[in-house]
């Protein structure tokens, strides 16, 4: 079962998907796919899919109480859905970019963040993958998991 994540993380990861502007149909359903699986519900759960109508900033997103775990997966989960309808605008490598400097600290090393985004590329790849009511969260913590042992996973 996959870790639930905090609305703070999916408004980061929806920042991402707006840095260039506008939120295709892809990455709208992706976004809310991945809150649901992830556990949010109720308020929280329509402040995300409020987040796909209207734009969000990664200014306002502030990584404080996460943990370790919880931003290694925010990470993978921002690159994989600004992947969703294509194509990655310089502006979502910019946000992508920003993001990884709220994140990036302690035990969470710019390898650990570029690892997280590369395993989140390689379950995006798996059969229907690319599909955003196909991807594989379970798989995503799995190969996290399986790099970064020591990395505490969030419950």
């Amino acid at each position: 079962m996959p870790s639930k994540l905090p609305k703070s993380t999916f408004l980061a990861i929806a920042s991402v998907a707006w840095a260039d502007g506008r939120m295709s149909k892809a990455e709208a359903q992706g976004l809310v796919h991945a809150a649901k699986t992830l556990g949010l519900e109720g308020d929280d759960l329509a402040n995300v899919e409020k987040a796909t109508k209207e734009k969000v900033t990664i200014d306002a997103f502030d990584p404080a109480g996460l943990t370790d775990w919880e931003k290694l997966v925010t990470f993978g989960l921002a690159n994989w859905l600004s992947r969703l309808d294509g194509v990655q605008q310089g502006a979502e490598l910019d946000s992508l970019r920003a993001l990884h400097g709220k994140l990036v600290g302690g035990d969470v090393t710019d390898y650990k963040l570029r690892s997280a985004a590369a395993i989140a590329f390689d379950v995006a790849m798996l059969p229907e993958g690319r599909r955003p009511d196909r991807f594989d969260f379970v798989a995503l913590e799995s190969q996290l998991a399986e790099r970064f042992p020591t990395v505490a996973r969030a419950t």
